[in-house]
């Protein structure tokens, strides 16, 4: 199955990209697209551990199972005032 993976602020500075096509087995979840992202983008690896995730547009946890066609973003921790 293909999901889209969106990256925003220093995660998009350490890939090198905004979005990208990440093709995923059926039944996956966030902490295995995280492991397959990592393993692409070693340099998030520093941060992996504090990124943030959000399918389409909801905050996810790292057992939340993937759809086709589902959008993903990952992003760092926001603070605000």
């Amino acid at each position: 199955m293909i999901c889209r993976l969106l990256f925003f602020a220093r995660a998009q500075e350490l890939a090198g990209t905004g979005s990208l096509d990440v093709e995923l087995e059926t039944a996956s979840t966030i902490s295995d697209l995280r492991d397959q992202v990592v393993q692409k983008f070693p340099q998030l690896a520093t941060m992996q551990n504090s990124l943030l995730w959000a399918v389409n547009q909801k905050y996810a946890t790292d057992s939340t199972t993937l759809q086709p066609g589902d959008t993903v973003a990952c992003f760092p921790p926001v603070s605000g005032g």
